[in-house]
């Protein structure tokens, strides 16, 4: 199966960056065969039991955790994921302190594609 280019794209604006919130964690582009996105959709991608709870957040909401001196880092990221998939949010999965996080959006030939990554709130 052919790699799909939005996977190019989200790998070099990722690359080197980690999410910091009370831990480092790294960022992993993926893309989804999934014709549509649902809660359901996410708990499966997510490995995580039914009826996990989903929290979905915008992303200006989501990175404004990013602090401050990190924030330059994370521009083009945020620039890719904003001009190649259409309607990304980001879902928050779990009900500990620690979640797996989703930055999920639509690319131009309807596949789901995004970056995951891990997030401590407390």
């Amino acid at each position: 199966m052919k790699k799909h280019p939005i996977l190019d794209a989200l790998q070099k604006a990722s690359k080197g960056l980690v999410f910091t919130s009370e831990t480092d964690a790294k960022l992993e582009p993926f893309v989804w065969q999934d014709d549509k996105l649902t809660r359901e959709s996410v708990l499966r991608h997510a490995g995580a039991e039914a009826g996990t709870t989903v929290e979905q957040v915008t992303l200006d909401a989501f990175f404004r955790a990013v602090p401050r001196e990190d924030r330059p880092k994370f521009d083009d990221l945020l620039s890719v994921l904003r001009e190649q998939l259409s309607g990304a949010k980001v879902y928050k999965v779990g009900e500990e302190a620690e979640k797996a996080a989703y930055v999920v959006g639509r690319t131009q030939d309807g596949k789901l594609a995004g970056v995951k990554t891990t997030v401590v709130e407390t």
